[in-house]
């Protein structure tokens, strides 16, 4: 690792230092990754919400009934895609949140 990404960690470690105010640097590490986890697993939830009010249905079942109840149209695509991206991420996310919750942070 080169001196200046060394220099970059150090200071963003002593950053989320001061913003969570944790003495330890994995203890403002953690708590700055899992404020950020549960940001974005908020979203995928908004968006996974948005999907499952406009279909009525949750994703699998739509994944089933696409090409069959559900026409094959480039908007039923595009929104099985990211429907099914929103869903995928939702799952990492929530893993690897309850990584963190293992470990305490």
């Amino acid at each position: 690792m080169s001196t200046a990404v060394k220099d970059i960690a150090r200071e963003m470690l002593a950053l989320a230092q001061e913003i969570t105010r944790k003495k330890s640097p994995e203890g403002a590490l953690g708590q700055v990754l899992k404020g950020y986890l549960e940001r974005r697993i908020k979203e995928c939830e908004e968006e996974i919400s948005k999907f499952e009010n406009k279909y009525g249905m949750p994703f699998e079942d739509y994944k089933e009934m696409l090409g069959e109840r559900v026409t094959l149209s480039y908007e039923h695509e595009k929104d099985y895609m990211d429907w099914g991206a929103s869903v995928i991420e939702y799952r990492f996310l929530k893993e690897e949140k309850n990584k963190l919750d293992y470990y305490g942070y």
